[in-house]
């Protein structure tokens, strides 16, 4: 018999939210499958330029402040192919160890992370992220897959809801910094430059 897609197979684990997420979905055990197959989806836009999304995935000082729980993490970050990356989370007491490689890095619209959370989870998990321009903004979209168990995803649910609202916070204040107008006619100019249309000078006369 042949394979379905994943896709087709997945049953939705929590209310789905197209616009946002997180979600998780759930593939269930069959014969051509070890077991259960875990991943978590969310999707957000943000009024900010695709470079400052791209830039929030591979900047130590941006990790550190959207990349946490309730305290401060602390994270070593390598932003390049092959990289690696290591996140301390504190949540309460506990202190979650997440280690990773960036094994796709195409600035500035897609990263692939490889993420190994210790004392958690047997087997690495990866991470997609995908950031595309939009019209009112930059649409982001992530696929966390390969997750070995609901305890862990349950975890992920609560992390990405929290960081991603972080990420938001986090971008909103450089864009106030920032504004995004600016940026867009500063590219369209660029953009005229290199097709050859050239603004007229202005007038010398009085």
């Amino acid at each position: 018999m042949p394979q379905q897609p994943f896709e087709s197979r997945l049953s939705t684990a929590t209310a789905p939210d197209p616009g946002h997420g997180p979600v998780l979905e759930y593939s269930p055990p069959s014969a051509d499958t070890a077991g259960q197959r875990l991943r978590i989806r969310a999707r957000r836009v943000f009024a900010a330029p695709r470079e400052d999304v791209f830039a929030a995935w591979t900047s130590r000082i941006a990790w550190d402040n959207w990349l946490r729980l309730r305290a401060r993490s602390r994270a070593a970050v390598a932003p390049y192919p092959g990289g690696a990356f290591r996140l301390e989370l504190a949540e309460g007491p506990t202190i979650h160890v997440v280690t990773g490689v960036f094994v796709e890095f195409h600035a500035p619209d897609h990263l692939r992370l490889v993420w190994q959370h210790h004392n958690a989870s047997d087997d690495a998990s990866t991470i997609d992220v995908a950031i595309r321009s939009r019209l009112n903004g930059t649409e982001l979209t992530i696929t966390h897959a390969d997750i070995g168990s609901r305890r862990e995803a349950a975890w992920l649910m609560r992390m990405w809801t929290t960081v991603l609202r972080r990420l938001e916070a986090y971008l909103a204040i450089r864009e106030a910094r920032h504004p995004l107008r600016p940026r867009r006619a500063l590219r369209l100019v660029g953009a005229s430059v290199a097709s050859g249309r050239m603004a007229p000078e202005p007038s010398s006369r009085a």
